[in-house]
């Protein structure tokens, strides 16, 4: 669909499309970490007894970059709706589609997350039941509800910074003179267009993430970790920023480009662990040893491990979201009516999905599965918990009141014609925000 079109549909159908595959690439990332050969830490406390270091990478690479794809397209869609129906229901909107799912699905996911742990960690033999890493050793009501928004974080980020994005654009009325309300966003805007902008827009991030190597930490706490807030707000007003240079998508149809910025993602991802791996404590690599014996030092000081990890996991990032955007601009850019089933689930799968990535490993850790254990019981973890997810929702959310919620109105169940791709009964003029 060529920009013109676009402005006469409502819908971006391969922006969509991304935003829908970056949140089930989610199942993916939880299901491998249970079969991770690193060791058991705070963030997920299990492992099963057949893990490959496949999944160790597999986790690693996904969270360079999954989230920052999502947090360009949430600002995005965002400046979007300011423009299609005005600041005050931009955030109508982005209360009832975010803050009002994240109040009502947190209580209800969270003590089946917490009570999945501390069952696997029963599972493991390290613990009676009834406790984990999370849970204290007298179980009471208050352990299945620890002050966190589990993997529901980024929807609470994203209301912060809608919220934030509110507040700017009626306290910049009200306060700064009509060439700077705008300022922020229009010096994103014009660095986006010139010659090698997007290695200006590393900068901010390399400075972000200089003190972590590139990894940005997933804040799960209601008061957000500093560091990834920071870094993923910035994205997100790049996302809001290409709203209004949305030419540049058309530009982005390009095999070569697409394939060149997807191979020096690939690329990049191994330099980056290396430093990475260094940076948290582990001997230097070839690599790092070559470049010290190449700059004359014995070796490199921490600081500066951790600064060359933040410029290539910058770069990572960028690749990624050029790289993927470019890909589903080619290949996703139309009506296509499985992948518009998978856009309408995937909010509800993904709100879901995360007891299940906990529980089937859990009840399946006493099982062998031969040499390729750690696989099988991966496929069957993630298969298992997409179908659990899409199946409930084809049945228990899709024409009903959540579905309403999450979707914006009630869809017929369609599930069989999705399968086959053959056209769904909708309205065309209504997108997802």
């Amino acid at each position: 669909m060529s920009l013109k079109q676009a402005e006469h549909d409502p819908r971006f159908h391969a922006l969509d499309g991304l935003r829908a595959t970056m949140m089930l690439l989610g199942l993916v990332l939880h299901s491998a970490c249970n079969y991770q050969n690193s060791p058991p830490d705070i963030v997920w406390n299990f492992r099963d007894t057949q893990t490959s270091g496949i999944f160790s990478l597999l986790v690693l690479f996904i969270h360079a970059w999954r989230m920052p794809i999502f947090m360009i397209l949430a600002g995005f869609f965002s400046a979007l709706l300011v423009e299609r129906r005005g600041t005050e229901r931009f955030l109508s909107h982005r209360m009832s589609r975010l803050a009002l799912p994240l109040l009502l699905f947190l209580p209800v996911i969270l003590p089946l997350t917490t009570s999945g742990f501390a069952f696997a960690s029963a599972a493991m033999g390290k613990l009676s039941f009834g406790e984990s890493s999370r849970l204290s050793s007298t179980p009471h009501w208050g352990d299945l509800f620890p002050p966190i928004t589990i993997h529901m974080w980024f929807i609470y980020y994203l209301v912060l910074y809608c919220l934030l994005a509110f507040l700017w654009i009626h306290g910049s009325r009200i306060l700064l003179p009509k060439m700077m309300r705008h300022l922020p966003r229009r010096c994103v805007e014009r660095v986006m267009r010139w010659p090698g902008g997007t290695l200006l827009l590393s900068i901010p991030l390399i400075l972000i993430l200089k003190d972590s190597a590139g990894l940005l930490n997933t804040g799960v706490q209601f008061i957000p970790e500093t560091t990834s807030f920071i870094a993923y707000g910035f994205l997100y007003l790049c996302g809001w920023a290409l709203w209004n240079q949305r030419d540049l998508l058309d530009r982005l149809r390009h095999w070569p480009s697409t394939i060149l910025s997807l191979g020096f993602l690939l690329v990049l991802f191994p330099v980056w662990l290396q430093f990475f791996l260094c940076w948290i404590g582990l001997p230097p690599g070839d690599l790092i040893e070559g470049l010290e014996q190449l700059a004359g030092v014995e070796e490199f000081q921490r600081s500066t491990i951790s600064l060359i990890g933040a410029t290539l996991s910058t770069l990572m990032i960028w690749n990624a979201i050029w790289g993927f955007l470019g890909f589903f601009m080619l290949t996703t850019d139309r009506d296509l009516p499985l992948l518009r089933y998978i856009v309408d689930g995937s909010y509800w799968v993904y709100l879901v999905h995360l007891p299940f990535c906990i529980w089937i490993p859990a009840l399946m850790f006493d099982l062998d599965f031969g040499a390729a254990g750690a696989f099988w019981k991966f496929f069957i973890t993630l298969l298992s918990t997409t179908l659990i997810g899409f199946v409930s929702y084809e049945w228990c959310v899709r024409n009903g009141p959540i579905g309403e919620l999450l979707n914006g109105r009630r869809w017929p169940r369609t599930l069989a014609s999705a399968l086959r791709n053959r056209p769904l009964v909708e309205d065309k003029n209504h997108f997802i925000g």
